[in-house]
């Protein structure tokens, strides 16, 4: 039975000037904190691969020998051990944990495959030593704030690590839940709970993509005894004379088999999954049954224990983790490690994420070289969201269309998610591709402006571009809550005799990028971040929950979002999720559906008809996910200048060039000459990074170091063979290796980036009227 309608509301509404943002330009606010993400190691450590005055014709004797005396002193590196021990521990077993040893014993280990598992070390230095990353010792957390009272940059600590916090990957809790719930003694002490995107409603099943099926009298009543999540014995004890246990055990198994009811240890997506487990096994009735069961977690927390305490040592933390593998295996009978996915997913079964002993402020002046070049840039930003909205909301209320012809019936919230993947999908040919095409057209005109113009860099001017802005990308409304926020990834390029100047990474649309569960862990004040999130989200949000199954989710990041706001926010389900961490009441999508209102916006609704809310509000999320990474002012191109907006550069120097115009195929030349030249003729500088078919994401090809250019051939190689897109693109490396501002604790520079979130002030939202979240639904 529905509930009555609940109106969200801010626990202590905020003022118009919250505390936690400072006014950036116009109508943007900026957030005062944000994280300072970076390698976790020098990038000095990448020097000793360079051969820079090693003439063409002369012998490759002097690189060889210089690429293996780089390689010797990496894998000597404690820490780089340590990185791949974590990483790939299969890599340390088969061959470099051995190297290392020889090289510790006498100073000259030897390497089988030389050429290859040089060219490996050297392209896991580069991942460690320029990339920016949030994940383990290697890529630890740092948090900087935008003040109002000084200049300049200013840093306190000691840029090593203030805490390391080890964590266990969902999946790992989740296979010894599923152990357990497969032993016949546990049965009765199964937890039992409806599918969450199942609606049971007068008697009847809802199902995504189901016509209704009614139930009958012994199936209504479980599923009425099923309001909440409940032990299978306590079903089948309490709910009915003892007579009618059997046709409620039928009854279960029907509903079982066919989905609409789900038995198991539930293990939701949180940053800590082993306290549920261990909450469902604390509850089992039985003291014997449950003592024994907490025992057998004994052994593997110990070993976790272990882990935490090689901080520093590869050599221990190898031990450590073969013992915890051991553990986990005769726990589950499930292998310590996952097949190398196609995701972004933890392979181990603990990770560890680490606090940097770094704290910055950014002073006044390097915010106002920001405010109004950012502010041009987020105003364009707008548009693109809202188009995208707009479009998106055409081509779903067309579906709905389609699919009501084809059934008769009410469209369903769930049924109309499902059939419009390709819509949601952001490929060439949807919606979101049509207005990336309209937005770049826009800011060809803006790029027309240009008051400085080179073969390396184009500069342009706000006073300029400001009033040619407000025609080419006017204002609108966004259509889902989260499109207030946006994150731009920010460097410095350090200056000598100036400001260090602003370089624009990326900008992540219609999303809080704080919103990963990495830096909700390792925030100095995690009810900082939530207070924040809270008051740019006064009026609540609609958020899905999303099942640990879906491709989006991993243990550490968004989606689904760490600063989650229970009392503020309605949750909804779609699939078999694992149910939200909070407990809150969770909208089946099945008992959702979806129409048009007066005004022809397509909204949801229950199937009561007693509230309402926008469709592109209850799918905000999927929304985001489509427009997040669409922000490109730029068509790919052979050659596109560096971009200047002010003194903010918006836009690497980039190349795009199918792989048959580079020389890759010459694998007897060991310093790859032909390739160099070739990316010297192109007017590439020393440092680039390169993005390969063949690598999901973006590598530093150095020029000057063999080893280097052997890995970017062997990614050009690789593409030429398969049947992806053969071309590959190459940005700039800006801030360059002699730009870098963050220093390390011994003094080395270190590659680093901003993530800042940023809020759209003239956004006006109202409360959302959706079901009581303290009743069934």
């Amino acid at each position: 039975m529905t509930a009555a309608p609940h109106t969200s509301t801010a626990p202590g509404a905020p003022s118009a000037d919250p505390a936690h943002r400072l006014t950036l330009h116009a109508d943007w606010s900026l957030w005062r904190l944000a994280a300072l993400r970076s390698a976790g190691m020098p990038i000095s450590w990448l020097d000793g691969f360079a051969v820079p005055d090693c003439a063409d014709d002369e012998s490759d004797t002097r690189s060889r020998e210089t690429s293996a005396a780089a390689v010797r002193s990496v894998v000597a590196q404690p820490a780089f051990l340590e990185a791949v021990t974590w990483q790939n521990p299969a890599l340390i077993r088969n061959w470099m944990g051995r190297f290392a040893a020889d090289l510790a014993a006498d100073g000259d280990g030897r390497l089988s495959r030389r050429d290859q598992r040089e060219a490996l070390v050297a392209f896991l230095a580069q991942r460690y030593c320029a990339k920016n990353e949030t994940i383990g010792f290697f890529g630890p957390v740092a948090w900087a704030r935008f003040t109002d009272d000084q200049a300049g940059v200013t840093t306190r600590g000691t840029a090593g690590l203030r805490s390391r916090t080890l964590f266990r990957e969902h999946w790992a809790v989740d296979a010894i839940a599923r152990a357990f719930a497969e032993r016949p003694a546990l049965h009765t002490h199964l937890i039992a709970r409806r599918h969450p995107a199942c609606s049971f409603d007068g008697g009847v099943l809802r199902r995504p993509r189901r016509r209704p099926q009614p139930l009958d009298p012994d199936e209504a009543a479980l599923a009425a005894a099923l309001d909440r999540p409940r032990r299978v014995g306590e079903l089948l004890s309490a709910y009915g004379p003892p007579e009618s246990a059997p046709a409620t055990a039928r009854a279960l198994e029907r509903l079982t088999a066919t989905g609409a009811v789900l038995v198991g240890f539930p293990v939701p997506v949180t940053d800590q999954p082993e306290d549920a487990l261990r909450a469902h096994l604390s509850q089992i009735p039985d003291e014997k049954l449950r003592d024994s069961l907490l025992a057998e977690l004994a052994p593997l927390d110990e070993a976790v224990d272990a882990v935490a305490a090689t901080a520093g040592d590869p050599v221990a933390l190898r031990g450590a983790l073969d013992r915890l593998g051991a553990e986990f295996r005769s726990l589950t009978g499930v292998g310590d490690q996952r097949a190398k996915p196609d995701r972004d997913l933890g392979r181990c079964i603990v990770y560890e994420d680490c606090r940097r002993d770094l704290d910055v402020d950014i002073g006044t002046d390097l915010i106002r070289d920001l405010r109004a070049p950012l502010g041009l840039l987020l105003d364009t930003a707008r548009w693109l969201v809202c188009e995208n909205g707009a479009e998106l909301e055409r081509d779903l209320a067309a579906r709905a269309e389609s699919l009501h012809a084809a059934s008769g019936r009410p469209v369903g919230l769930c049924d109309l998610v499902m059939a419009s993947g390709d819509i949601l999908s952001g490929l060439p040919g949807s919606a979101v591709s049509r207005v990336a095409a309209d937005f770049r057209a826009r800011w060809a005109e803006l790029l027309a402006t240009a008051t400085e113009s080179s073969a390396s860099s184009v500069r342009l001017s706000t006073a300029v571009t400001a009033p040619l802005v407000r025609l080419l990308f006017p204002a609108g409304p966004v259509r889902w809550r989260a499109a207030r926020q946006h994150s731009p990834d920010l460097m410095l390029r350090a200056r000598p005799g100036r400001r260090p100047q602003w370089v624009l990474g990326e900008l992540h649309l219609a999303v809080n990028t704080l919103e990963n569960r990495a830096f909700a862990t390792q925030a100095d004040d995690r009810a900082e971040l939530l207070t924040a999130t809270a008051a740019d989200f006064p009026d609540g949000r609609f958020v899905p929950v999303y099942p640990a199954a879906s491709p989006a989710v991993t243990s550490r990041t968004y989606p689904p979002p760490a600063l989650d706001l229970p009392e503020l926010y309605q949750y909804w389900s779609w699939t078999a999720d694992e149910g939200h961490p909070s407990g809150s009441t969770v909208l089946p999508g099945a008992g959702l559906l979806v129409e048009q209102d007066d005004s022809s916006r397509l909204v949801v609704r229950p199937a009561d008809g007693n509230w309402r809310a926008p469709l592109t509000e209850v799918l905000g999320e999927f929304l985001t996910a489509v427009v997040a990474n669409q922000f490109s002012i730029r068509p790919l191109a052979a050659h596109q200048p560096r971009l200047l907006l002010d003194d903010v550069v918006i836009a690497r120097e980039t190349w795009h060039l199918p792989v048959s115009e580079l020389p890759y195929t010459v694998d007897n030349d060991y310093r790859h000459r032909a390739l160099r030249r070739r990316l010297q003729e192109l007017g590439m500088p020393r440092w680039v990074f390169a993005r390969t078919p063949d690598q999901p994401k973006p590598y530093l090809v150095d020029q000057d170091a063999p080893l280097s250019l052997r890995n970017l051939a062997r990614g050009l190689r690789r593409s030429a063979a398969s049947e992806a897109s053969t071309a590959v693109t190459f940005t700039e490396m800006l801030p360059a290796p002699d730009e870098l501002w963050l220093a390390g604790p011994d003094g080395r520079p270190h590659t680093s980036e901003l993530r800042v979130v940023v809020h759209d002030d003239a956004q006006v939202t109202s409360p959302l009227t959706t079901p009581d979240r303290t009743a069934s639904a």
